[in-house]
């Protein structure tokens, strides 16, 4: 009886069309450059990993200092 239920689980998905082919990389490449845009003003910020050296910076040329701040907490932590 299972080998009889196999076949036609088998038989039936052979019949199923088959899954939408996904684009090769190089024309997902492709589109991302269409869409990518080389001109963007978060590229032109000299950003600094050191708090100190934008500290000095900032003090220099009179602009705002944004810190940028990541904690990895555990999964499932409510804490603040």
């Amino acid at each position: 009886m299972i080998i009889f239920r196999l076949t036609l689980l088998f038989l039936f998905a052979a019949t199923l069309p088959a899954a939408p082919r996904l684009d090769s990389p190089a024309r997902i490449a492709e589109r991302i450059k269409t869409i990518r845009s080389d001109d963007v003003a978060w590229r032109k910020i000299a950003w600094k990993s050191c708090l100190l050296e934008g500290l000095a910076e900032a003090r220099r040329t009179g602009k705002p200092l944004m810190v940028w701040c990541y904690i990895d907490r555990p999964v499932g932590d409510t804490r603040c």
